[in-house]
């Protein structure tokens, strides 16, 4: 079978950043071809390249056999090539109808003079063109809302308003970037069918990025998968789910010996410090949260796991009351938390160490620790928790007159912990402590947590390395898209076959 779109060697450079390194695949004419791969794996700088957002630095993109890197934008959608975005880009305060208009530019036969004058052609163009918008609104169940403002229309409506815009330039090529996100279980499976429907009414190749496995594996012929900017693996959706590089990148490497004691340590009590019941979040129109309980009890670390986009950071911020909660409780010993705001958490005893660090780069290693320690009032304290943090994370002692922005990744992130730990927190909150470190500082920030849970503070912990979190906890939570979909003990779930199904989408459904 012919390619509709080739990549040779694809190279997208920013500054010091290589986001794509080299990437090549070809997509099959009238394919449904997948591209995935976790957080920051470069899956949208492609899209990117390939629409003309960027110009790649180095390599060939083809478009059924001419060359398109480094055209602009405009000419590469004339050509035949439409996408949808990650974050919706919807005209909100236009109607649902002229949104999908706003695309007829590309097969109108009528110039800027027909249209000011207003003349034959201009209004047989327009008659054509309202009639395909409505034709296209109706596949998509769209057309009973053809004169609502589009903001109006619930987040999942808006979803395929957006697809239906696409279209409306008569794509041969259609790029879809997580159309998924924030669908809820029914809608993602209309989704699968829909995407397979248009397909073959449309007579396209489809090019989808998704965090969704289910909707991966169940729509796509061929996968392509990237992590950090390389190709890791190629193949059918069977093929893929089983590649031990894919399994790696989504689950994280085998630690055969991480702490394992931890499985069977007695130091967790009864207590319930943290108590979470049926949570739900949303962000804008999209449901994040879906009724998430969870508990955390004295002394214990907790990994919530899951896929990209399951809600874990989200729960989390919930948490730390710095996303809005649209209903549901927290309760942290004992005290119901709504009405309490973020910065009162830390004098309450709990504390985050973001995703992301959130360090201080102007500062120094020592002012961000005392900016740690900004409820303590007793210096003999601070000096005390200064010592502590030294002597778990040796490098920070080295350091101390360096600022926050110069450290490497890895220090910064002993520092974000350290500087977590410095408020004498009772609930340490940890957001991927592992991302994007080198395997050697990981292995000595998962010993350091270990070390501070056993010496009486308790964790909840959101990781990608799923491997390491399991070996690391004593419960876990599996979130599949905004619900809980597994919990018990880490040794029970590391033996799970069906952690593995809510990553890659083989057999965990929430109907």
């Amino acid at each position: 079978m012919s390619a509709a779109l080739s990549l040779s060697g694809v190279e997208m450079v920013f500054g010091g950043l290589r986001a794509v390194g080299g990437v090549s695949f070809d997509v099959p004419e009238r394919s449904i071809f997948g591209l995935i791969g976790p957080n920051g794996a470069g899956k949208t700088t492609v899209f990117n390249c390939v629409t003309g957002v960027y110009a790649p630095t180095k390599g060939a993109i083809t478009f059924r056999g001419q060359r398109i890197d480094g055209l602009p934008a405009w000419k590469i959608a004339d050509l035949g090539i439409a996408r949808t975005f990650q974050n919706i880009r919807l005209f909100g305060q236009m109607s649902v109808l002229e949104n999908v208009l706003v695309a007829s530019h590309r097969v109108t036969r009528a110039s800027l003079l027909d249209a000011i004058v207003r003349t034959r052609r201009y209004a047989d163009d327009e008659a054509a063109m309202r009639r395909k918008a409505l034709d296209l609104l109706k596949f998509f169940e769209l057309d009973d809302n053809a004169d609502q403002r589009a903001s109006s229309l619930p987040y999942g409506d808006q979803r395929r308003l957006e697809i239906a815009r696409a279209l409306m330039l008569d794509p041969k090529v259609l790029l879809l970037d997580e159309p998924a996100a924030g669908l809820n279980s029914a809608e993602a499976k209309v989704l699968e069918q829909q995407i397979r429907t248009l397909r073959d009414r449309f007579d396209l190749t489809v090019v989808l990025v998704e965090h969704n496995m289910q909707v991966v594996m169940a729509a796509c012929e061929e996968i392509h998968v990237m992590d950090r900017g390389e190709t890791i693996a190629h193949g059918a959706p069977a093929a893929v789910q089983k590649d031990p590089k894919v399994l790696e990148a989504y689950l994280g490497a085998g630690h055969d010996n991480a702490i394992a004691a931890t499985h069977t340590d007695a130091s967790a009590t009864a207590d319930v410090l943290l108590d979470v019941k049926d949570l739900r979040v949303n962000y804008g129109g999209i449901q994040a949260l879906k009724g998430i309980s969870l508990e955390v009890r004295r002394g214990e670390l907790v990994a919530l796991i899951g896929a990209n986009g399951a809600g874990k950071t989200t729960t989390l911020k919930a948490i730390a009351r710095t996303l809005a909660v649209k209903s549901g409780s927290v309760r942290f010993a004992g005290r119901d938390l709504a009405g309490v705001e973020a910065h009162e958490l830390v004098t309450l005893g709990v504390a985050m160490a973001p995703e992301g660090r959130a360090i201080f780069p102007n500062l120094t290693v020592r002012e961000n620790l005392e900016m740690g320690a900004y409820t303590v009032d007793d210096p003999k304290v601070v000096a005390t928790r200064l010592d502590e943090a030294v002597t778990l994370f040796p490098r920070l002692g080295e350091r101390m007159k360096q600022l926050g922005g110069t450290l490497s990744g890895g220090e910064q992130q002993m520092l974000s912990i350290a500087r977590a730990l410095m408020s004498g927190p009772a609930l340490l909150m940890l957001d991927e402590p592992s991302l994007g470190i080198a395997p050697v500082l990981v292995d000595q920030i998962f010993e350091a947590i270990d070390r501070i849970r056993r010496k009486g503070t308790t964790i909840l912990l959101v990781e990608q390395n799923t491997r390491r979190a399991l070996a690391a906890a004593q419960r876990a939570y599996v979130l599949v898209t905004g619900e809980v979909a597994l919990s018990g003990t880490a040794e029970a779930l590391a033996n799970d076959p069906r952690v593995q199904g809510a990553y890659l989408g083989e057999g965990v459904h929430l109907d």
